[in-house]
């Protein structure tokens, strides 16, 4: 995903909104776009990303630094095997900050107007797009069987369903059922 949020803004055919709101203004994983004549409602979903790219190669750098004068020390000390045990270390905690990263990289954008609802999800760019019929579509927080497992946020119509946000939180997820709901009905 590009820094400057350029991806929000190839997602969305207008270009850039007039109106934008944070629905979750403790993390900012939600922003409500509006046009001005209000026939338009989109909302962009991302995770939440705790560290940009550069911090999380910083910090990379400093564990494996850290790792390796530990693994060196020993080593000197001695104590032979611990260096490879050390690089194996370090590989496995970088591919973890990779995957990490990778998957925080996705986001949703639900646009929402008077004849339909459109649906991307992507990295870079739209890799996934679903339309649905708005008159049709209802907005469905399907709670689990067990109380330990998240609710599931569901757009349905004909028999297809999608779901939407599933690295969302439960507080995120139920403000965003909302928030959905208020816009269908709004627009």
């Amino acid at each position: 995903m590009r820094e400057n949020g350029a991806y929000c803004n190839e997602m969305l055919p207008d270009g850039p909104k007039q109106q934008h709101e944070p629905v979750n203004r403790q993390m900012n994983v939600i922003e409500k776009l509006t046009s001005p004549d209000q026939a338009r409602i989109d909302f962009i979903i991302k995770p939440n990303q705790a560290m940009s790219w550069k911090s999380l190669v910083l910090a990379y750098l400093v564990i494996s630094l850290i790792t390796i004068a530990i693994g060196v020390v020993f080593f000197l000390k001695g104590l032979t095997l611990i260096l490879p045990f050390c690089g194996l270390e370090i590989l496995l905690l970088g591919a973890a900050f990779y995957v990490s990263a990778w998957r925080g990289g996705v986001q949703e954008v639900l646009s929402i107007t008077e004849s339909g609802i459109v649906f991307e999800r992507g990295r870079h760019g739209p890799e996934t797009r679903r339309e649905f019929q708005r008159a049709w579509v209802k907005v469905i927080l399907e709670r689990s069987w067990n109380s330990w497992y998240p609710s599931r946020l569901l757009l349905r119509s004909h028999g297809r369903q999608l779901e939407i946000g599933c690295f969302l939180n439960e507080q995120e997820r139920q403000g965003l059922a909302l928030e959905l709901q208020h816009a269908l009905d709004a627009v």
